[in-house]
């Protein structure tokens, strides 16, 4: 690991929760280390013309922020840090979101799921997606991460019932379930979030989620399925 990596990996394991997606992206090598400081961390990510950034206050990240101009979107871990970015890069929309990460070595229990419904989609599969999530993705997307093998579902009866996957920056995502599934959908929703935490730790990648703030009953999922919290949110720009 060179230098730079592994100065990043100090600092961001200060708050290794909050931090997990920056840890994860040098780690698996999606991300590539721009700058380092005593005070901050940023790093791109090219597959998704991401940058993600942590830093100790708003001198900091304003100092990384001049190395970004022009990027697509930006994840802050800091509200001040956020707001001040936002402003000075121009950032017209900000999502704060509860960043939460998976830290036991063991996969969670299925609560009366059989995980085994949950099976990679395949090329081709994005129109059943499309078809029971009409406003929930777009296809390109579904077509990259499909490709990626990073998107999971549950088919029955030739209709897609849930889909679960992975954000090019390595965040668990892409969570939905049908609508008229009734009082079957949480126990789909907790047995898809079970299914994709496991797979990450079948193939070595620790699990980590993005939750948008508000929305309580999915984060809530995710501690029910061991999840740790971090108590400060972290925000996405774009």
């Amino acid at each position: 690991m060179r230098e730079m990596e592994q100065r990043a990996l100090s600092y961001l394991g200060r708050n290794p929760v909050l931090c997990m997606d920056m840890v994860e992206a040098i780690r698996r090598g999606d991300g590539v280390v721009s700058a380092v400081r005593m005070d901050g961390v940023l790093i791109s990510v090219p597959r998704s013309e991401a940058f993600l950034l942590a830093a100790g206050d708003t001198a900091a990240a304003g100092a990384l922020g001049e190395l970004i101009r022009g990027a697509v979107q930006l994840a802050v871990h800091d509200k001040k840090n956020a707001e001040q970015l936002a402003d000075e890069l121009g950032f017209g929309a900000v999502m704060e979101c509860r960043a939460a990460a998976y830290l036991s070595p063991m996969p969670p229990r299925s609560r009366g799921f059989d995980l085994r419904q949950v099976k990679p989609l395949g090329a081709g599969q994005e129109d059943l997606v499309l078809e029971s999530f009409p406003d929930e993705f777009d296809r390109d997307e579904l077509r990259e991460r499909i490709s990626a093998g990073a998107l999971h579902g549950v088919i029955r009866h030739r209709e897609m019932q849930g889909v679960i996957g992975l954000y090019p920056e390595g965040g668990i995502g892409m969570l939905a379930v049908r609508q008229d599934l009734g009082e079957e959908a949480p126990e789909l929703l907790s047995g898809l979030v079970a299914y994709i935490t496991g797979w990450c730790l079948e193939n070595c990648l620790a699990p980590f989620v993005h939750v948008p703030a508000g929305n309580e009953d999915i984060l809530g999922i995710y501690e029910q399925a061991g999840y740790t919290v971090s108590e400060k949110s972290m925000f996405w720009l774009g």
